[in-house]
């Protein structure tokens, strides 16, 4: 068994013996839709270094209740054209009936490993989170914060499916799909030790190498803090990516080392 076949039967184990815990046991599930909104920024300064940052909106319910503001920044270095290690920081805001309640401080270290094949590849995506999270009381955050570690691997693959211009080769629809599957650690952390599993497929207009959008869908189950108590959702996620190419020589050409979602599965690992 060749390694890409070694790493995928893995993985759906690892996949079925979760879902075999999980729904083994009993359960209450609360089902909600919700909208995504996101613009992602890539800089490619030369071969080897790029800088990123994205920024979000998030709704339930058809646009009726605003639940989640964020913004990242960070960098990343290719060892090769196959490994990229990343650093970088998250700040996110939660909202419940217009009222922003918590605050979220979010370093992160990620390992992104690229596959073999032409046509076909699967990518990994390995990421470590440090969050911090502090109460707001009467629209100032709090000192006092509640720490908790995620560890998270997501599988990815995308491809072309057909050009949309005779004349300009980078003009193209795409599909990238990927499942991730995100677990806690930490002194709170009790019945959600299992934070949740995405799957995502996001069809995607690539305009050309600077420019492009994406509509997905995200299915997304996700425990809480109560036991037994789970939270399905399908989200409408909508991106615009701009990706800056300052270098004429980076390993962005080959489409696997950009932002998310547009011209890969990094892009798409970037991006969440």
């Amino acid at each position: 068994m060749n390694p890409s076949r070694q790493t995928l039967f893995l993985t759906l184990l690892l996949l079925a013996l979760w879902g075999h815990s999980v729904f083994g046991q009993r359960r209450e599930v609360t089902h909600r839709g919700e909208q995504w909104f996101q613009y992602n920024n890539i800089t490619h300064l030369n071969e080897k270094w790029m800088l990123f940052g994205n920024s979000g909106l998030r709704w339930k319910d058809g646009f009726e209740k605003f639940s989640i503001f964020f913004g990242r920044l960070g960098g990343g270095f290719a060892l090769s054209d196959k490994i990229r290690l990343s650093t970088g920081f998250t700040y996110v805001e939660f909202y419940t009936d217009d009222d922003k309640y918590q605050v979220e401080y979010r370093p992160y270290e990620e390992l992104f490993v690229r596959g073999n094949g032409d046509k076909f590849r699967l990518n990994h995506r390995f990421r470590f989170e440090q969050r911090f999270y502090n109460p707001v009381v009467e629209g100032k955050v709090q000192s006092d914060n509640t720490f908790a570690l995620r560890l998270r691997y997501a599988l990815m693959t995308g491809f072309d499916l057909f050009s949309l211009s005779k004349t300009r080769p980078d003009c193209k629809f795409r599909i990238n799909i990927s499942d991730e599957v995100m677990f806690n650690a930490g002194d709170h952390i009790v019945h959600n030790v299992f934070d949740k599993n995405r799957f995502i497929v996001m069809p995607t207009v690539q305009f050309n190498r600077w420019m492009s959008v994406s509509v997905g869908w995200n299915n997304q189950f996700a425990s809480t803090t109560t036991a037994g108590h789970y939270i399905y959702t399908n989200a409408l996620w909508v991106h615009l990516t701009h990706t800056l190419h300052l270098s004429k020589k980076t390993h962005g050409q080959d489409e696997e080392f950009i932002l998310p979602p547009a011209n890969s599965n990094f892009q798409q690992a970037a991006a969440d």
